[in-house]
């Protein structure tokens, strides 16, 4: 083979190989992930709750009683009911059986509020399903109904277990569920939590609204606490990273109390006097009569998931018919009121998504110096329902409840706005909507009833 060929069959194979190797080059596809744009705006305004525990967490009892038959104590300590919770949720509950059609309301008031009883009390009625994954309970399926409490009861019968009820005690509404529970964990409980009730429990008073409901009201007035916290504010850019599902698409602009943020789907805006925030999704249809399980679910996992729950809210309200939720600020376990919306995460859920959502977008900041924390006396619950009752502005008919709540309002005294007071006070519930009654009137509240 002479030179000239050597270099042909050279030259031949590089061509060949710059052919492949140009060939590959054009062709050639990187193995890239595909970017999910829902992680990429991924954005926590707070810690998130352990999926696990967000049950556990947030949907929690706010009055706990003691019936001994010829009194009842009772407590809003979060203490002593976390204490109680915790003891409950080590129990394994079996036996559940649907008892609603065997008692009628009297009949149901009578066991709820007979001898040897506890009492634990939520804010409205919450789904049996959901509540049972906070608790032990045996049976794979749980029953689609609701309780707003759970009753347990410390008589012995000869039996070698008790029972624990849980109980929608409404006059539109009733269920009564028993379940049962070994005699060794009531009898442990027994143990531990009289004789402490008896003694260190307030005394409280029954009192009948209108004939259709009963309450328990303190007997005697109360010593309470106001506080005083400041706001750290929240940027609303994060909530608008959270909630929009693309937020290189949304145009910001103003109005009077705020700015406003909006893209082809959605509106949220902020008010800046309050630091509040609202956002609306017209196109999630409002889907009215949704299961109050999904509900309650969904509300909790939205908010979750953006880390909203930035301060200490707790389940308080629930309409199936309205698609609406919400969860209230507490503190000291007595629920917030204002009338600005800066106490509340309210939701109306959609068929897939978030229909309307308002809140605060701040969190708090406590001071507990003793400066700050002042006592306040308030009136006993009964001189309470006499001046709701002789109120001529007011229908009595229309009074659903009476319990404590706290005030928030701007600190006035302080030059920096961000200061907030919590004054504890009477608030009933009318027609559906929670009011106070002023302080300036409770002080005069005597009406030779103590």
């Amino acid at each position: 083979m002479n030179y000239e060929k050597i270099k042909s069959i050279i030259l031949t194979l590089l061509v060949g190989i710059s052919i492949f190797l140009t060939f590959n080059l054009w062709t050639y596809q990187p193995g890239y992930d595909t970017i999910n744009s829902d992680e990429a705006y991924d954005v926590s305004v707070g810690d998130k709750i352990p999926e696990n525990e967000l049950n556990n967490v947030l949907i929690k009892p706010f009055k706990l009683f003691y019936h001994t038959g010829n009194r009842t104590v009772g407590t809003s300590s979060e203490f002593e009911i976390n204490k109680v919770i915790e003891q409950l949720r080590a129990w394994t509950l079996f036996d559940l059986k649907d008892l609603s059609k065997e008692y009628s309301l009297p009949e149901m008031e009578a066991i709820i509020h007979g001898a040897e009883k506890v009492e634990i009390v939520f804010p409205d009625k919450v789904p049996l399903s959901t509540y049972s994954q906070v608790l032990k309970i045996e049976e794979k399926s749980t029953p689609n109904g609701s309780f707003d409490r759970i009753v347990i009861d410390l008589n012995n019968d000869g039996s070698d277990t008790g029972s624990v009820y849980f109980v929608l005690y409404d006059e539109g509404e009733k269920k009564f569920y028993e379940s049962r529970v070994g005699l060794t964990s009531l009898e442990a409980f027994k143990e531990n939590f009289v004789q402490k009730a008896v003694y260190n429990f307030d005394e409280y008073i029954k009192q009948s609204l209108n004939n259709k409901k009963t309450i328990f009201l303190p007997k005697d007035p109360i010593e309470y606490y106001s506080y005083k916290s400041y706001m750290d504010l929240d940027y609303p850019e994060d909530y608008v990273q959270a909630l929009f599902s693309d937020p290189k698409s949304v145009d910001k602009g103003f109005t009077a109390q705020g700015e406003k943020y909006t893209n082809v789907y959605s509106l949220l805006k902020t008010n800046k006097e309050h630091h509040t925030l609202s956002f609306v999704n017209p196109s999630e249809e409002k889907n009215g009569g949704s299961f109050a399980t999904s509900l309650l679910q969904n509300s909790m996992e939205f908010v979750n998931d953006h880390g909203g729950w930035t301060d200490k809210y707790q389940f308080f309200s629930i309409s199936s018919q309205e698609n609406k939720i919400v969860y209230r600020l507490f503190m000291q376990h007595y629920p917030v009121f204002n009338e600005n919306g800066m106490a509340e995460i309210s939701l109306i859920m959609g068929k897939e998504s978030i229909n309307e959502y308002s809140r605060p977008y701040f969190n708090l900041d406590y001071d507990l110096s003793f400066e700050s924390v002042k006592e306040v006396r308030l009136q006993s619950g009964r001189s309470v329902l006499y001046a709701l009752a002789n109120d001529h502005t007011i229908n009595f008919d229309y009074v659903e409840d009476v319990i404590v709540g706290y005030k928030m309002t701007r600190d006035a005294s302080e030059t920096n706005s961000k200061f907030l007071v919590f004054e504890p006070s009477w608030y009933y519930k009318y027609d559906g909507n929670w009011l106070r009654l002023p302080l300036e009137d409770e002080e005069g509240l005597g009406f030779g009833l103590e």
